[in-house]
């Protein structure tokens, strides 16, 4: 039994670390697999979490010439 559960916490585990730069946040999709099931966890993160894209080009006024 302890292996299941060793099994479980790994997977739980992983799927925050898919999660880490989605909306959502790694915590919460922690929080979210230990409730639910990594599986259901997953498949949420990859239908409804967007993903934060770090190259969005932000506006700092005018460039210098």
């Amino acid at each position: 039994m302890p292996i299941a559960f060793l099994i479980y916490l790994v997977l739980c585990v992983l799927v925050a670390f898919v999660a880490r730069r989605s909306r959502l946040g790694s915590l919460r999709t922690l929080l979210l697999a230990f409730l639910l099931t990594p599986l259901v966890a997953f498949i949420y993160v990859l239908l409804f979490a967007a993903i934060d894209d770090k190259s969005k080009v932000f506006y700092n006024g005018p460039a210098e010439r």
